[in-house]
């Protein structure tokens, strides 16, 4: 067994400051439904994947989804086909999203790790036909041009150690896996560059067969000549349409929001894809860096549009009728379209 302390260190070494911080998010998010406020509803809830593709010139052909198991398994029980119901509760969420994502044209992975959670061994399986099946990384890999090098972290502030140290073992260690595929597995074992990398933070599933991609931030509202904002990475904003257009699919901007003084927690807010492409600005403003170090360009969403999120976003009722991208779009185009009727009607 590791220990909080062990986890925490390995993942300084991984990650920047910043990087951490904004992860804090997506753990207190996964807490929250397994254990906390929105627990009634922790089935409608799957966990992301990354997003990576081979660095070639026409690398948006070639997208696969990795899904990395959240804890190390006995390599003895990790066979060359699997049933996806051996390794997860609630595997018919994970056949949800998987055949949403092959309607994207994405390819679908499962990585395995076993052994130290440190330093792990990786089983790769291929998602086909509903089940896991085995392929050899060497040879999977192989066909990916070029050399890559994993980067690093450097010493976090105190006060974010703490932060990281009071999560538990069970949420650090299924973040630190995550991350050790990609950096350790993909950059430096298998020493691969990647074209686009990128990541969905998770999935909201409802009952009747809506998939809604999950981007999860913590963030306070940016003041702005017009109003205050939360901001988008343009690069996220692109990712969530590719998946989402193909299925029709809506998907959610989800906010953690804290105050800017000291970062303390004020509350859940979110915004649909929907509205983000009815309400956001149109001039792109200089974000931070991305996850391939470059500079990013952020859409400014305005903070009034946001609303809060609770329990009742998750209800069947609601997730069925906000679920379908275009419709949802119409609804609003329409809105406008009264609103503008209106003014018109009032100015004579």
């Amino acid at each position: 067994m590791v220990t909080v302390d062990e986890i925490v260190k390995r993942l300084e070494r991984l990650w920047p400051e910043n990087k951490a911080k904004g992860l804090l998010a997506q753990i207190r998010f996964r807490s929250e439904m397994r254990s906390g406020y929105f627990l009634r509803y922790n089935d409608k809830f799957f966990e992301g994947c990354w997003l990576l593709a081979p660095r070639r010139e026409d690398f948006f052909r070639f997208r696969f989804c990795f899904f990395v198991h959240g804890r190390a398994m006995d390599s003895a029980l990790l066979r060359d086909e699997l049933e996806p119901a051996s390794l997860m509760d609630g595997h018919w969420r994970f056949h949800m999203v998987a055949g949403f994502l092959r309607k994207a044209g994405m390819g679908v992975f499962y990585a395995v790790p076993s052994g130290n959670p440190l330093a792990p061994e990786w089983r790769i399986y291929r998602y086909e036909k509903e089940r896991l099946l085995a392929v050899d990384a060497r040879v999977f890999f192989r066909a990916w041009p070029g050399t890559g090098r994993p980067s690093g972290g450097v010493r976090w502030s105190e006060a974010l150690r703490k932060e990281f140290l009071n999560l538990s073992e069970e949420d650090l260690l299924s973040m630190l896996l995550n991350e050790l595929f990609y950096t350790d597995f993909v950059k430096g074992h298998m020493r691969k560059p990647v074209s686009d990398p990128c990541d969905v933070d998770g999935f909201l599933l409802s009952y009747g067969g809506a998939v809604l991609p999950v981007e999860i931030k913590e963030k306070f509202p940016a003041p702005s000549q017009s109003g205050s904002f939360f901001g988008i990475d343009a690069g996220r904003l692109l990712m969530l349409l590719r998946l989402c257009l193909p299925n029709d699919s809506n998907a959610v901007y989800l906010i953690r929001e804290v105050s800017e003084k000291n970062r303390t927690f004020v509350g859940w807010k979110f915004m649909l894809l929907s509205e983000i492409i009815a309400t956001a600005s149109w001039n792109l403003q200089k974000g931070g860096r991305g996850m391939g170090g470059q500079e990013t360009q952020i859409v400014r969403l305005p903070y009034s549009c946001f609303r809060q999120f609770d329990t009742d976003f998750m209800s069947e009722e609601n997730m069925e009728a906000v679920k379908n991208l275009p419709c949802e779009i119409k609804r609003m185009a329409s809105e406008f379209g009264r609103s503008l009727e209106e003014l018109a009607v009032a100015r004579g």
